[in-house]
């Protein structure tokens, strides 16, 4: 029980720094276009060291929940460039996710899962979980409709490993991930978050949520199929 308290008062007392501190004014579209062109200096002089602090501090933004996801991307972007920048953007969400993983299973998973399974309100979300989170996790990581807190949270109360955990956030957050990454390439000529956000956007938007319907469907009748030529 000290353990699990203590790891509750760091992450409390990092969510407090970062709000003291004025770290959501960082993390803010203004403050990417007002300091744009050191930050690139930056990472032109240094491309290791700034690729590795930003996916340092990207990881520990997804582990405490912290604004910004979606700036931190386009600057990852506008920075990094398009391909090292999905790389980075992508990997680090999914280790921090992973680290949220841990630590809701750890802390809280084993008093909330019988609570959840006995509320009406939850007891359909928990069947289903158990029968496939794989391809429920895929569809939720693919549709930016669900909170990136609220989809950690709930699969560390299923019976989902750590490993298919990983390799799902990876593989759903991919397009979406690509396309806010993408963005960062048009920061120079864009003066707000909704010029950004076209109407092309979020038509890819739209498209990737279509597609891991499509494709989650697609995984969960098959595996119905398998399990019935098992039990024939």
């Amino acid at each position: 029980m000290i353990k699990k308290l203590m790891i509750v008062a760091v992450l409390i007392g990092l969510v407090a720094l970062f709000f003291i501190y004025g770290g959501q004014e960082y993390l803010s579209f203004d403050s990417l276009k007002q300091h744009k062109n050191a930050l690139l200096a930056y990472a032109d002089a240094n491309f290791w060291q700034a690729f590795f602090i930003t996916g340092g501090l990207y990881i520990l933004s997804t582990m405490l929940n912290l604004p910004g996801a979606a700036i931190m991307s386009i600057a990852i972007g506008f920075i990094f460039g398009r391909w090292y920048g999905a790389l980075l953007a992508i990997s680090s969400a999914t280790i921090g996710a992973v680290f949220v993983f841990w630590i809701a299973r750890y802390l809280i998973a084993d008093w909330a899962r019988p609570r959840l399974e006995k509320m009406k309100s939850t007891q359909n979300i928990m069947a289903k979980l158990q029968d496939d989170a794989f391809s429920y996790l895929l569809f939720m990581r693919a549709v930016p409709l669900f909170p990136f807190w609220f989809v950690n949270m709930v699969f560390a109360f299923s019976p989902i490993n750590t490993r298919q955990y990983a390799i799902g956030t990876f593989l759903g957050m991919l397009p979406v991930s690509f396309v806010i990454v993408n963005l960062g390439q048009s920061l120079s000529t864009v003066d707000s978050m909704e010029q950004l956000f076209t109407t092309e956007v979020i038509l890819s938007f739209v498209m990737i949520g279509v597609l891991a319907l499509i494709t989650t469907t697609i995984m969960r009748l098959r595996k119905g199929k398998i399990v019935a030529e098992e039990t024939a």
